[in-house]
């Protein structure tokens, strides 16, 4: 696990019983902001369902704390 950006987390939670497409939206903003953890298969898997590019993870420099 990297670095958590708190300051993104707090301003973006994930919707209450998000659909596929805002949960892919949520977890593709995720990667490119924050770089508390690796994409997992299922995530990626959902990614590529909803058209959107599989991200890397940020380097943990690139987070705040």
């Amino acid at each position: 696990m990297g670095k958590i950006n708190r300051a993104w987390h707090e301003a973006n939670r994930m919707p209450a019983k998000p659909t596929p497409h805002q949960r892919a939206t949520w977890h593709y903003e995720h990667t490119l902001n924050c770089g508390c953890r690796e994409i997992t298969p299922s995530i990626a898997a959902l990614l590529e369902a909803e058209g959107f590019p599989v991200p890397k993870r940020l380097p943990e420099a690139a987070v705040d704390t």
